[in-house]
């Protein structure tokens, strides 16, 4: 693990500031609910593109890792938006 965080360590703090924008958007958006659901549907999009692109840059892309990052981001998004109701 330590090996890949080194190797990759810009797409990491990438992914780090996306969730960390997300989290103060989220927090700072309540309590109007339709923002934040538009805010979860941005975390969505950018957790399934940062790993397209991340496993595109290093040809480890695949049909199966598109679709293990789609079903995780559509999983917690739908966590997320329980969240709201």
């Amino acid at each position: 693990m330590k090996k890949e965080l080194s190797k990759h360590t810009l797409a990491y703090l990438i992914l780090c500031a996306g969730f960390a924008m997300f989290l103060a958007l989220f927090l700072g958006a309540w309590p109007d609910h339709d923002l934040q659901r538009v805010i979860i549907a941005a975390l969505v999009v950018f957790y399934f593109a940062w790993g397209v692109v991340t496993h595109v840059k290093t040809t480890t892309f695949t049909k199966r890792v598109a679709l293990e990052y789609g079903v995780v981001a559509i999983l917690g998004g739908i966590f997320l938006l329980i969240l709201t109701i």
